[in-house]
């Protein structure tokens, strides 16, 4: 069941429904013709949603009811968990508002209601990375088997799972920006893939200082986004307007963030959206950020440069914009620190 919703749904203009299967079964001049339409929605939106991807829904369904039994624990159990120096672990509610990178006010602004576990891809004690103590490189955390029985399995499932979507998909992004189909294996041979495993509590009623998420663009390469068990992403239209999201069954909803913003030199966009709150059930979420290397310095294609359009970005390195950008979703508290 859900709130009486005063938002209308998005056309398929201005949200594209894409077909990928035909790329996925490896039919003849399917790459070009998807990459063709991946441009499209890039540009003119931000935003798709992938249908006939041959992913093990098995997985997602697993995955969602792990989010659950592991959002049903105590709080206590969870604070065992509380987020690092790394972006690992819990993050309990009140403690981001998206101050940074907000595309409207936050004045009189609520901090976001969701809760959240954050996971990357498992690395092993002895990784030199996890050794070295780099940012962002640490080991996951994890509840005990015995309060959350299988719930680790999960997840790593459905990383890895989602981890191959976002190999596949590689090639269609590069031809999209009109590059060789393996210009961008160079940039995930270690990637920063992260989970954001959400629950939106719900508020019931619409209301202009509370969100599950306020307004925001993200910060990486691409985001995915398996349907969820309730509506409430909203995008902001050019115009002004947030629209809700087309529900369809199975499907992922796909978006780019800045760093695919910058490498295309502003082609592609990054395009507000948030989640709203107004539900009568709660919401949960398996955010799915596929991001390069957190050493990979990044600077706009060639394809997306010339003499009338110059790079509009300086090289810089992905790991100091993926830092920066989180002290900014959290700098409105001291608990942020931590977070961020």
């Amino acid at each position: 069941m859900t709130a009486e919703r005063p938002f209308r749904v998005a056309t398929t203009d201005e949200f594209p429904i894409l077909d990928i299967g035909p790329y996925v079964r490896g039919e003849d001049g399917a790459l070009e013709d998807l990459a063709a339409k991946v441009r499209d929605a890039f540009e003119r939106v931000g935003f798709m949603m992938w249908v006939n991807h041959d992913l093990d829904w098995d997985v997602i369904d697993n995955a969602f009811a792990g989010s659950k039994q592991f959002h049903d624990l105590p709080l206590d159990e969870k604070m065992k968990l509380e987020v690092n120096e790394h972006q690992l672990g819990f993050v309990p509610p009140g403690v981001s508002l998206n101050k940074g990178h907000s595309v409207d006010s936050t004045k009189g602004l609520k901090a976001n209601a969701m809760q959240n576990l954050t996971y990357h891809g498992e690395r092993a004690p002895d990784d030199p990375k996890v050794l070295s103590g780099e940012r962002f490189r640490g080991m996951n955390q994890w509840p005990d088997d015995t309060v959350a029985p299988g719930f680790r399995e999960s997840q790593l499932a459905y990383h890895s799972m989602m981890s191959d979507l976002g190999y596949r998909m590689l090639p269609v992004v590069a031809r999209a920006l009109e590059m060789p189909a393996e210009y961008f294996d160079d940039y995930f041979k270690d990637p920063s893939i992260v989970v954001r495993m959400v629950k939106y509590p719900a508020v019931g009623e619409l209301r202009d200082d509370q969100f599950g998420s306020a307004s925001h663009t993200d910060a990486g390469f691409m985001t995915f986004l398996p349907q969820s068990n309730q509506p409430g992403l909203q995008i902001k239209l050019d115009s002004g307007e947030w629209v809700d999201h087309p529900p369809m069954e199975r499907g992922v909803i796909v978006n780019s963030g800045n760093i695919l913003k910058r490498w295309s030199n502003d082609r592609f966009r990054a395009s507000p959206h948030r989640v709203t709150a107004a539900t009568t059930e709660d919401r949960y979420s398996l955010a799915f950020f596929f991001n390069p290397d957190l050493d990979d310095v990044i600077e706009p294609v060639e394809s997306c440069c010339s003499e009338d359009n110059p790079p509009k970005y300086e090289p810089f390195r992905y790991g100091d914009f993926y830092a920066d950008y989180l002290a900014r979703a959290y700098s409105h508290k001291k608990a942020g620190a931590k977070a961020a």
